[in-house]
């Protein structure tokens, strides 16, 4: 029986990890490529991690303050909202402050909240330094935090040298490393309130210094689809943007970069028109569904996912798309389990591409074997107790032996004198 039960997890394992297609009907009207003006482009759609178009996805441009996408992630992962902040004499350092401001003065207090609504609306570079040096200690602290997070995320091509996006050397990103950024930044709750607020007031000590954060992403003001993200610009950069769009329970996430005018918003909305009508999204895996098994106590338990996995597929090419499941196991031999701890991890491919990583959890609780009880729970006690005795009664044994031996000779001694 155990033969059998490793012959079948074997079996799935190899199952989990075979391409899984899915056909896709072709409608009508299509739209056709969209022309992007941008230096980089990239579209990639949310939920199955997939993308839908790109250009020059992987060279290295300038990201202006799509930077604040980072500082942002971080600042909420790694802050309160409810700290009050001190601001620093830095703010007087015009070589790491200038551009967009709120003009914070030093000692001036505020709370991470309301820098954070004056950073990712206003694009406030002096609320970005603040932030910076509040979470991370000081400002390169900081950097080393973000340029950390950049490589955790897969965005190798990224190298932050500023939390605020500010020109500097080496200060670099790629369409398709902000379009990562951005969808693991977007899961966050917290940051994706903020990026979709369109104003908001904030609290200063004085009355005459700037407390009404308006965002900046016009597309905001212009599609109620529209739910975020930053903007960016600089003279180096040109104007930049990452923009989401959600529309009938899809989201998508468009990053164009270095684009020389306003048509950016024109270029980006055509982008989102491309991706909603040329592709659809299908569940290849629905929440709960169980991709693998594995052994605990002499005992299979199935592995599942708690939420779906998607398919993107193309509605001009009806070509199956496929996707590739690989399961990897916790190399840790588990004796006990309990229902929905996760013990495993599945990474989605498409082709090369990692999309994402999954957690795998348990689907039943398996507790620990027993101990192996004795049938007398005194035996220890009494086993324990009678050694000595015995060692004891040895010892009484053996002196009365010697005793007898002694007395022995005595008497045949006393014999032998009376008979000469």
């Amino acid at each position: 029986m155990k033969f059998i039960m490793v012959i079948l997890l074997a079996l799935s394992m190899v199952l989990s990890n075979l391409p899984t297609t899915y056909a896709a009907d072709k409608p009508a009207d299509l739209e056709p490529l969209p022309q992007v003006r941008g230096e980089g482009a990239y579209l990639l759609d949310v939920q199955s991690g997939q993308t839908l178009f790109s250009k020059n996805p992987d060279e290295q441009l300038a990201p202006a303050s799509t930077t604040k996408i980072m500082t942002g992630l971080l600042a909420l992962e790694r802050g309160n909202l409810n700290d009050v902040v001190t601001v620093s004499p830095t703010m007087l350092n015009s070589k790491l402050v200038y551009g967009t401001q709120i003009y914070l003065e030093p000692g001036e207090k505020l709370s991470l909240q309301d820098l954070l609504y004056a950073m990712l609306l206003n694009s406030a570079n002096d609320a970005a330094v603040t932030v910076a040096e509040h979470i991370g200690g000081d400002v390169q602290s900081f950097v080393d935090l973000m340029n950390q997070r950049a490589q955790e995320i897969g965005a190798t091509q990224t190298h932050f040298v500023n939390p605020s996006g500010l020109t500097e050397q080496g200060h670099v990103t790629t369409a398709h490393d902000l379009a990562l950024i951005a969808r693991v930044a977007y899961q966050n709750p917290l940051f994706a309130q903020y990026v979709r607020t369109k104003s908001h007031s904030i609290s200063r000590s004085k009355s005459d210094l700037p407390t009404q954060m308006v965002n900046e992403n016009k597309m905001l003001w212009q599609n109620s689809d529209v739910d975020g993200i930053k903007t960016g610009y600089t003279a180096a950069a040109e104007n930049c943007l990452v923009a989401s769009m959600t529309k009938d329970g899809r989201q998508l996430i468009g990053v164009i970069l270095k684009s020389p005018g306003r048509e950016i918003y024109t270029d980006m909305q055509n982008l989102f028109d491309y991706g909603y009508t040329n592709y659809s999204d299908k569940i290849l895996k629905p929440a709960g569904s169980v991709l693998s098994s594995i052994m605990v106590n002499n005992e299979p338990v199935d592995l599942k996912i708690d939420r779906p996995i998607y398919l993107t597929q193309s509605l001009a090419d009806q070509t199956p798309s496929s996707l590739t499941l690989k399961v990897t196991p916790s190399t840790v031999k588990l004796t006990s389990v309990q229902e929905d701890q996760e013990v495993a991890r599945v990474e989605i491919y498409d082709g090369s591409t990692l999309l994402d990583t999954l957690p795998l959890r348990a689907a039943q609780t398996i507790m620990p074997p027993s101990p192996v009880k004795n049938s007398n729970p005194n035996y220890h006690s009494w086993l324990v107790g009678i050694i000595p005795v015995g060692a004891l009664s040895l010892l009484l044994l053996r002196w009365k032996i010697d005793v007898d031996r002694r007395s022995r000779k005595r008497i045949l001694l006393a014999r032998r004198r009376e008979s000469n």
